[in-house]
């Protein structure tokens, strides 16, 4: 009972350190809203004054957002924060801060289950909270609203129902399957990355379901079943664009490059060699491998993150801190020893088949949709560590040893803070699409002097930051959004090219600059604006210039008298 109390205590902190290091400074850091983020912010807003969504929907569960559809779920879980906070970046940004504070709880609780009646459980359980609460992998996706995170909050609670079931709950199954539903209602990933654990648990636990009572397996088929109907149905009405668009078989091999081999090796596309060596489905699936493989390399895990993105990690840093490497081989060691059990085996799997998503992706790296990777492998770190001090318990140098990990420890994610709080805002502000914010502010203080504003028109999608900062009356907007839609003619997001008296499009300074009482909002790397033009005050009245955090110019606003 004393180690009991203990436990929850230790609990307790890890839950207060997860929920300083989410809610700390959480509207300033990141250091914009992404234009995803906002959307989702002004799709709440929307929900709450109008009952509908952006585009026009009813209380929708599949959202249309930037010409593309999106679950749900994080939209209806931000509405209670907009109307008590406004519409704002905090506001936006808490439900996904919140469940990744909860996600360390849910965790304790399934390391419980997965390693139920081993005498080392509750310390494993202890270790792997204060990992995932101080893990920057799960850190960073907790601080933006990223629908990954509450996704993967979801899993780890639907595992651990999961397995809380076939250990004497059987009705817990039902709350399961209802809790799995909703990772799909919550994040498109969650169609693979749920499909995969899963399969994984129906396959090692079939003997353990069918034990349960039939009306409890009926009912949870039943309420998962209704739950991702609109979901299943979202795949017949077309509502799956990105999806086809970031998948890796939308990205065949290059006819030049199929033209090369067969030039090269003097072989038709009907030869053997053609077909074992260097057909499309092999290119593929060495494609999907290396992608997979990535995923576990020491360069994505401690050293360098998500390569393909700035926006998915600290500069110069890693997923995890670059001292769990010792961890994570020792938590390998440690687990590989262990008489695998069907829930050894299901960790496991799930490790092991966690990066899929990301893998069947057209990047090389995601750290998004790999995110479900974070939960094993934190759960290694916390059997990695209680292996080390467990080893050390009793050694003459133990405590001097355990102190000097201890140390590296606190040096290491000393690193990590100074990285995402001194110098990630900095160097990443851009790929946030820092700016946006203050320029609607800025465009506000003038518009009325101008006929028309003209923004430059990128898949930053500006128009969004306007609906948002400016609290746009959502009736309003939902009454002119078909007319200023334009789908993309690539399939992938589509563009929006008016708002009252703003137009969103390309600028072509030369011919833009003869025209009168026109306000233009430019990006500097892409529209050149000649210095003498800026020195014209009779001709054009220079309002401002916003720059990134790193003092490069992000944005000119420039009138033509």
């Amino acid at each position: 009972m004393h180690q009991v109390i203990k436990d929850h205590k230790l609990l307790i902190v890890a839950l207060l350190i997860a929920a300083i290091l989410r809610l700390w400074g959480l509207s300033v850091n990141p250091p914009h809203l992404a234009s995803d983020e906002a959307t989702l912010g002004y799709n709440a807003y929307s929900i709450l004054e109008t009952g509908r969504g952006e585009h026009g929907q009813f209380l929708p569960i599949i959202f249309q957002s930037f010409g593309d559809w999106k679950p749900g779920l994080y939209i209806y879980l931000d509405v209670p924060f907009i109307a008590v906070f406004g519409l704002n970046e905090l506001a936006t940004r808490l439900p996904a801060a919140i469940f990744g504070i909860m996600t360390v709880w849910f965790v304790y609780l399934l390391v419980g289950e997965l390693f139920w009646g081993k005498l080392w459980a509750g310390k494993v359980q202890i270790f792997t909270a204060f990992f995932l609460a101080i893990s920057p992998w799960h850190i960073h996706f907790s601080r933006g609203a990223w629908e990954a995170g509450v996704s993967l909050s979801l899993t780890v609670l639907a595992i651990y129902l999961f397995f809380r079931a076939i250990r004497g709950r059987p009705t817990f199954l039902i709350f399961s399957a209802v809790v799995f539903g909703l990772t799909l209602l919550t994040y498109q990933g969650a169609k693979l990355s749920t499909g995969v654990v899963l399969l994984a648990l129906a396959i090692l636990f079939a003997r353990d379901i069918v034990k349960l009572p039939r009306v409890v397996i009926t009912k949870s088929v039943l309420a998962g079943f209704i739950l991702v109907l609109p979901v299943l149905f979202s795949f017949f009405d077309g509502k799956v664009g990105r999806l086809a668009v970031f998948s890796v078989f939308s990205y065949p091999r290059l006819q030049g490059d199929t033209e090369e081999i067969l030039r090269l090796g003097e072989i038709t596309k009907n030869s053997w060699q053609y077909v074992v060596y260097h057909s499309e489905p092999l290119h593929l699936a060495k494609g999907v491998l290396e992608r997979w493989m990535n995923h576990f390399s020491p360069r994505f895990l401690v050293f360098q993150g998500d390569w393909s993105s700035k926006r998915h990690n600290i500069p110069d840093g890693g997923m995890f801190l670059f001292v769990d490497a010792l961890f994570l081989v020792l938590g390998f060691i440690f687990l590989a020893r262990q008489k695998n059990d069907k829930k050894i085996l299901f960790l496991w799997f799930w490790l092991l088949l966690a990066p899929l998503s990301a893998a069947f992706s057209r990047d090389s790296i995601h750290a998004v949709r790999s995110l479900n990777m974070v939960i094993p492998l934190t759960i290694l770190l916390g059997l990695g560590a209680y292996s080390l001090f467990d080893f050390l318990k009793g050694k003459r140098t133990g405590k001097f040893f355990a102190a000097v990990v201890l140390v590296c420890y606190i040096g290491s994610f000393s690193y990590y803070l100074d990285q995402y709080w001194v110098h990630a805002p900095v160097r990443g502000s851009q790929f946030w699409q820092y700016g946006y914010k203050q320029m609607v502010q800025k465009v506000n203080a003038v518009e009325d002097q101008y006929d028309e504003i003209v923004v430059e028109q990128s898949y930053n999608q500006p128009y969004i930051y306007f609906l948002f900062y400016q609290k746009y009356p959502p009736q309003k907007w939902q009454a002119q959004i078909k007319d200023s839609y334009v789908p993309s003619p690539f399939g992938d997001v589509g563009l929006f090219t008016k708002l009252d008296n703003i137009t969103f499009r390309a600028i072509n300074w030369s011919g833009d600059k003869l025209l009168s009482k026109k306000l233009f909002v430019v990006f500097d790397n892409t529209v050149t604006v000649p210095r003498s033009d800026l020195a014209d005050t009779d001709r054009f009245k220079y309002i401002d210039q916003i720059d990134f955090l790193n003092r490069k110019i992000g944005f000119l606003l420039l009138g033509v008298k």
